[in-house]
C-alpha cells in the first residue's frame, strides 16, 4: 500500500512540475517577447549579452554543484545529515559566486572590449547580484522535488514569473529608463533568492553548519564531472552568440540572440524521454533490444510528426512569427534567415539521440561526443561566418548538431547490435518530412498570392489562419499513425 501512495505521489509530482514548467515557460515567452517590443535593440542586445556570459562563466565554475542537490539530500537517511548538506551546499554556493561575481566585476574591461559595447559597465551591479541569485532560486527546485513539496514550488515558480512580468510591465507603463528598470529586476530577484533561503531552511528544518572536508571532497567528486558535462554543454549552446557578439554590433546581436532563441516546444519531447528512460533501462537490462527499438521509434514518430507540423508553420511563416514574438525592428533579412535555420534544429529535438548510451551506461561516449561537437563548433561557426556572414554560425550549428545526432544513432545501433537502417523509423520520419515540405510549399505560395500590400497585424491574421488550416489537413493525414504510435507506447508496462 505504502508503494501504492508512492507512486501516485510521484505520478502527481511529475504531472505538477510539468504544467509548471509549462506556464513558467509561457509566461517567460511573454515576457522576454515584451521586453524585446518595450526596448530598443542596443539595450536588449546589452542585457542579453550580459546574462549570457554571467550564466556561461557561472555554469564553468560552479563546477557542477547544483546537480548534487538532488543526490546528496535523497541520499542521507537522517534528518540531520540533510541539515548538514544543504547548509554546506548554500555556504558553498554563496562562496563560489562570490568569486564569480569579482571575477567579472575583474573581466569588465576584457567584457566590454570583446562586445565593444561600453554600455555594459553601466550594469556591472548584475555581476555580483545575478550568479548568487540564480543558483539560489534553481536550487529550491531541486530541495522542494525531494522533500515532496512539489505543489508549493509550482506556486512559487509561477508567482516569480509573474513578478517578473508585472516589473516589465510597470516600468513601461511608469516610462522608466531601462537601467531603472533593471535595477528593480535585479532587486526582485534577489528577494526571491532570500525568501528561497528562508523556505529551504524551513522545509529542511533547519540548518546545522558543520566544515566537514570529507563531505566537501565527496561532493566535488560527484559534481565535478557532471560540470564538466554542463560546461561543455553551455558552451556549445552560446558559441553562436560569442561569434556574433564579436564580429557584430550589439544591435545585430540583439536580432541574432531573439532569433536563434529555442522556444518551449518541446516540451513534448522533453517528457516522452523522461518517460521513456526508465523503460528503456528495464528492457535493454533485459537483452529485449527489438523491443527497446520499437518503443523508442514509437516516441520518435508522435514527436517528430508534431515538430515537423511547427517547424514547417515557423518556416513558412518566420517574418510574421518574428514579428509577433518580437516586433518588426527584429524583422530583417539575416534575423529572418537564423530564425528559419534554428526552427530546423528543432527537428533534432524531438529526442534524445543518446537514449541508448545512458540507458546502458555508456556515458563516456556522450561526453566525448559533447567535446567533439564543441570543437567542430569552433571550427564551423569561424569558418562559416567567413563563407556566409550573418548566418554562418547558425549553419554551422545545424551541421554539426546534425552529425553529432547521426554519430550518437551510429554508436547505438551498434552496442544493440541492429542495422543502423533499423534502429529509427526513417522511413516514416522521411514521409513527414516529405508532407512537410509540400504543405509548406503550398501554404507558401496561397501566402504569397495573398499578402501583397497586406499590413503586418493582417498578414499575421493570414497566417495564423493558414497555419490552422495546415494543421487539420496534416494531423488528419496522420491521424491512424500517430494513434497506432500512441497505442503502441502505452503497451508497455514498468514492472516495479
Amino acid at each position: 500500500m505504502q508503494l501504492s501512495r508512492r507512486r501516485n505521489s510521484v505520478g502527481k509530482d511529475a504531472l505538477l512540475l510539468t504544467a509548471s514548467n509549462f506556464m513558467v515557460s509561457i509566461i517567460g515567452v511573454i515576457t522576454s517577447m515584451l521586453l524585446a517590443r518595450f526596448r530598443t535593440l542596443g539595450e536588449y542586445g546589452t542585457y542579453s549579452q550580459i546574462i549570457m556570459v554571467t550564466d556561461l562563466v557561472s555554469t564553468i565554475l560552479l563546477l557542477g554543484l547544483p546537480g548534487s542537490v538532488n543526490y546528496f539530500v535523497a541520499k542521507a537517511d537522517r534528518e540531520e545529515d540533510k541539515q548538514k548538506f544543504l547548509t554546506l551546499y548554500l555556504v558553498m554556493s554563496t562562496a563560489i559566486t562570490a568569486v564569480i561575481g569579482v571575477c567579472l566585476f575583474l573581466a569588465m574591461p576584457l567584457i566590454i572590449s570583446y562586445f565593444d559595447n561600453p554600455y555594459i559597465s553601466s550594469f556591472a551591479y548584475i555581476f555580483a547580484v545575478y550568479p548568487w541569485a540564480s543558483i539560489i532560486i534553481n536550487s529550491l527546485s531541486n530541495v522542494c522535488v525531494v522533500y515532496g513539496k512539489s505543489d508549493r514550488l509550482v506556486i512559487f515558480n509561477v508567482v516569480h514569473v509573474v513578478v517578473n512580468l508585472i516589473v516589465l510591465l510597470l516600468a513601461q507603463w511608469l516610462e522608466l529608463g531601462f537601467e531603472t528598470y533593471t535595477v528593480i529586476y535585479i532587486i526582485a530577484m534577489l528577494c526571491f533568492a532570500l525568501f528561497a533561503v528562508w523556505w529551504m531552511r524551513r522545509i529542511s528544518g533547519g540548518f546545522r553548519f558543520s566544515f566537514d572536508p570529507k563531505l566537501i571532497k565527496t561532493i566535488f567528486a560527484f559534481s565535478i564531472p557532471l560540470g564538466l558535462a554542463s560546461s561543455v554543454g553551455s558552451l556549445n549552446a552560446e558559441l553562436d552568440k560569442l561569434i556574433i557578439g564579436k564580429f557584430f554590433s550589439t544591435e545585430e546581436y540583439a536580432i541574432f540572440a531573439n532569433a536563434s532563441k529555442q522556444l518551449p516546444v518541446t516540451i513534448l519531447a522533453t517528457s516522452l524521454t523522461a518517460v521513456l528512460m526508465p523503460k528503456m533501462v528495464r528492457l535493454l537490462k533485459e537483452n529485449k533490444n527489438s523491443e527497446a527499438v520499437s518503443l523508442w521509434g514509437s516516441s520518435i514518430n508522435i514527436s517528430f510528426c508534431l515538430m515537423c507540423l511547427i517547424v514547417g508553420g515557423f518556416v513558412v511563416f518566420a517574418p510574421d512569427v518574428m514579428s509577433l514574438f518580437y516586433s518588426e525592428k527584429y524583422v530583417t533579412d539575416g534575423g529572418v534567415a537564423v530564425f528559419r535555420i534554428y526552427s530546423l534544429i528543432l527537428l533534432l529535438r524531438c529526442t534524445y539521440w543518446g537514449l541508448v548510451l545512458n540507458a546502458t551506461g555508456r556515458t563516456k561516449f556522450i561526453f566525448y561526443s559533447s567535446l567533439l561537437t564543441l570543437a567542430f563548433n569552433c571550427v564551423g561557426n569561424i569558418a562559416c561566418y567567413y563563407i556566409f556572414g550573418f548566418i554562418g554560425p547558425a549553419i554551422a550549428s545545424l551541421a554539426v548538431l546534425t552529425l553529432m545526432s547521426l554519430a550518437q544513432v551510429v554508436i547505438s545501433a551498434r552496442y544493440l547490435g541492429v542495422s543502423f537502417k533499423r534502429i529509427l523509423p526513417w522511413k516514416t520520419m522521411g514521409i513527414f518530412m516529405l508532407e512537410t515540405a509540400l504543405l509548406g510549399g503550398v501554404f507558401y505560395a496561397v501566402k504569397s498570392m495573398l499578402g501583397a500590400g497586406q499590413s503586418r497585424i493582417t498578414s499575421i491574421i493570414v497566417s495564423v489562419c493558414l497555419g490552422a488550416v495546415w494543421a487539420a489537413i496534416y494531423l488528419l493525414m496522420n491521424y491512424r499513425k500517430l494513434k497506432a504510435d500512441w497505442v503502441e507506447l502505452n503497451k508497455e508496462k514498468v514492472e516495479e
